[in-house]
């Protein structure tokens, strides 16, 4: 690819604001000093041109072989809808989200699984964005092994997306973005200066040795057992409203006995206090006779000659 004709879209770029010098925000929530906002392009048709025209030139340069594109969304999908138009190639366009109606797919267009997609994509920091997409592809049953970027702010994207088997082919690198703006005095060296400190400060990814990539280590999880209280255990989601009820009893009363029934006949009253099931503890079954409460009466336990074991709610 020309350099004249990469220089030439960078002078461009900077004259529609498509590349912003200042204190900004990224998706990842750190400032950077340097933003590009490939957005504009929808509203200079000639410029959006120039850049499919240098995505072509690159892929014949890489001799890319593919069957589909797909821009990923929603900068990209332009890009890609004017190289799929111009040069006759199937496009695919991937949903963010699927609907809840129609076909509720993620992936329009026709998909022959197999197949291998290019992904287009306008701007790279991690390769977060394009890994994405690559992964909604090959859930269909497509092959992504190529991504052309226009803008690489060389923070690690290309050895992430290697690391996964994705050759990364950008048209424009942050530093030689940073050379031609400075070559053409639309910025100083001390403002180069402090974007590339920047850059090389606030990589995203780094090679492991041995293995090639860096995976994050995953900590050990240890299972802490809580000891809930009545009350708390009342709220939990997955407790029957009869149980949460008499949990919330419980609470109120601090006390185990969150069942009680006066009766008037012994004989027959409490067949459950006799044959204790594995959520019964004890059972305490005073009883009153018709005529008033009987002297020398005391609480029954027979039938519990073992102390069930309690499940955790």
């Amino acid at each position: 690819m020309a350099n004249g004709s990469v220089g030439s879209l960078i002078l461009k770029l900077h004259d529609v604001n498509a590349v912003k010098f200042g204190e900004y925000k990224l998706k990842s929530g750190i400032m950077t000093p340097i933003y590009i906002d490939l957005r504009v392009l929808v509203s200079y048709p000639a410029l959006m041109n120039q850049v499919s025209c240098l995505i072509y030139q690159r892929m014949q340069e890489e001799d890319l072989r593919f069957d589909s594109v797909c821009g990923v969304p929603y900068t990209a999908l332009p890009l890609a809808t004017i190289i799929s138009s111009k040069h006759e190639f199937p496009m695919l366009i991937r949903r963010k989200e699927a609907k809840d109606y129609g076909t509720k797919r993620l992936v329009e267009g026709t998909i022959h699984e197999g197949e291998t997609c290019l992904i287009i994509e306008d701007t790279v920091t991690t390769g977060s964005s394009i890994l994405e997409t690559a992964e909604v592809l090959q859930k269909v049953g497509l092959k992504v092994t190529d991504a052309i970027v226009v803008m690489d702010r060389k923070q690690g994207a290309a050895e992430m997306l290697a690391s996964r088997g994705i050759r990364l082919h950008p048209i424009i690198s942050m530093f030689n973005l940073l050379d031609v703006l400075r070559e053409a005095q639309r910025i100083d060296s001390q403002t180069a200066q402090n974007v590339r400190n920047f850059i090389l400060d606030h990589q995203t990814f780094s090679a492991k040795a041995g293995n090639g990539s860096e995976v994050p280590e995953k900590k050990q999880c240890v299972e802490k057992t809580t000891q809930l209280s009545y009350a708390d255990r009342a709220k939990l989601s997955d407790v029957h409203p009869l149980a949460s009820k008499l949990l919330t009893i419980m609470q109120e009363k601090q006390s185990n006995l969150c069942v009680s029934a006066d009766v008037t006949v012994q004989r027959g009253a409490s067949p459950a206090g006799r044959q204790p099931g594995p959520k019964h503890l004890l059972a305490q079954d005073p009883y009153r006779h018709s005529k008033g409460l009987c002297s020398g009466s005391r609480p029954q336990t027979a039938g519990f000659g073992r102390q069930a074991q309690l499940p955790h709610l």
